[in-house]
């Protein structure tokens, strides 16, 4: 008898197996695209809570606009990959109390942007030269259950938000230190009133903790808590009810608290998933270096001729639809980021023959005479560290550009930037410096012109000198 117990007892495990085994991939695979697919709106909502919270240095309270009168350093940390082009204007909109109305005066042909992001990180709307042109204008401003057309609202343009939650952030040309001034006079001219009578959009202050938007991965199973939270306050379309559903069968949902209800075989699927797909999003280089992109005729390709220079980007920024991948990533890595219309961002690591961009090395960015970024705004590159923030330098330049003063061009026109940790043996003039250690470069194309939306334009790679 004693012999036949421990067959008995594996013949036990072996036949529960099927069943376990199928249930716990499958919760794992839930979660991990629940993970994906909630990463957004959790990192929306932190930074939310953690620039309108009263103890934040930078913080303004809802329906508030707050201006940055300096250009971004390396002291600005909230944001990964800032821009050292513009000022920015911030604000985060809480419509769910009534419309906005948002005025911008004449700006007299300067390039400025406002950017509408709803909960989700997706782009819905613009104000700007681009879209709207550069002489004053006046804008409402409505949420998704809002009327466009009640009694007492002003006769303006409308724009009706998806979710209650909308970062505004606009963004206004500089060109460099003596056009701060006049730069900084007109984004204090920005406005957002309530609109009188039509409910109270009181500016109104964060609460409670200030969970850092750069370490969601850390918070484990207690991540989906968050998404349930976020979820009550800005539900996503009718269109994305089966996902919800699909969630629902873990626990993971409006209002619900998986790491308090979660059995036994879910709550480990929970964990590791949340372990895994935050590992996936930070492996970005793979994810995302020579990804074929979808232009703006709608044609698969390499639009960024990553393949050959070294570049990538994506012109599917912004406007997602069920890209959840690329969602996360580029909240990840680039929370914020204009749709490739307004704005495109070519990024790269890598030199020419393939190597890690370095300090230890100096490089060289050749662009020919006739093969300068396509731009109806400007252009800029910046230099970023290895966590995507601006690195301190000798001569605080965090970026170089077609507006940088004293930039020089060969005597055919042509146009040579010099990327290097130490100051070149020919000057400042072309010099962008780079940190001592890893680096990343990015390439900004401001309102790009069609040869680039449709790939015909190739960046020239960076050489090592």
């Amino acid at each position: 008898m004693p012999a036949t117990a421990p067959h008995q007892t594996t013949s036990a495990v072996e036949h529960r197996t099927p069943t376990f085994a199928p249930r716990a991939t499958d919760a794992f695979t839930t979660a991990f695209e629940a993970y994906l697919w909630g990463y957004p709106l959790v990192l929306m909502e932190r930074t939310r809570k953690l620039l309108t919270h009263r103890e934040h240095r930078r913080g303004a309270p809802a329906n508030t606009f707050q201006h940055r009168s300096k250009l971004a350093t390396p002291r600005d940390r909230e944001i990964v990959k800032p821009n050292n082009d513009t000022l920015y204007s911030s604000a985060w909109l809480d419509l769910s109390h009534g419309p906005l109305i948002l005025e911008v005066p004449d700006v007299d042909g300067r390039y400025y942007s406002f950017q509408f992001l709803d909960a989700y990180t997706n782009t819905w709307a613009y104000v700007g030269r681009r879209v709207t042109g550069t002489a004053a204008s006046r804008h409402l401003i409505v949420g998704p259950q809002g009327h466009e057309s009640l009694p007492g609202l002003p006769d303006l343009p409308v724009l009706k938000a998806p979710t209650n939650t909308v970062w505004l952030l606009g963004r206004t040309i500089v060109d460099g230190e003596p056009d701060l001034e006049a730069a900084t006079d007109l984004i204090t001219r920005y406005r957002l009133t309530p609109v009188a009578g039509e409910g109270d959009a009181a500016a109104e202050w964060s609460t409670g903790p200030m969970p850092s938007p750069h370490d969601i991965g850390a918070a484990g199973i207690s991540f989906f808590d968050e998404l349930g939270s976020a979820l009550l306050l800005n539900p996503p379309p009718a269109s994305e009810t089966g996902l919800l559903d699909r969630f629902a069968s873990l626990g993971i949902g409006p209002g619900l608290r998986p790491s308090e209800t979660a059995d036994d075989l879910t709550r480990p699927a929970l964990e590791q998933a949340v372990r895994f797909a935050d590992r996936l999003l930070e492996a970005r280089e793979s994810m995302r270096g020579g990804k074929a992109t979808r232009g703006a005729d709608g044609e698969r390709g390499d639009k960024s001729g990553a393949a050959r220079t070294g570049w990538s980007y994506d012109l599917d920024i912004g406007a997602y639809g069920q890209n959840y991948l690329l969602r996360a990533l580029i909240a990840r890595h680039g929370l914020g980021a204009l749709t490739a219309e307004e704005a495109v961002y070519a990024s790269t690591r890598r030199d020419a023959a393939g190597h890690r961009l370095s300090g230890q090395h100096a490089y060289r960015l050749h662009f020919p005479a006739d093969r300068l970024p396509p731009v109806a705004a400007f252009w800029s590159l910046t230099a970023y560290d290895q966590d995507n923030f601006l690195v301190e330098n000798a001569i605080d330049r965090y970026a170089i550009g077609d507006r940088t003063p004293g930039l020089a061009h060969g005597d055919d026109g042509s146009l040579d930037i010099l990327v290097q940790h130490h100051e070149p043996a020919e000057g400042t003039s072309n010099w962008l410096p780079a940190p001592p250690g890893d680096f990343e470069l990015t390439l900004r194309f401001y309102q790009p012109r069609q040869e680039m939306l449709q790939g015909r334009y190739v960046l020239p790679p960076i050489q090592r000198r």
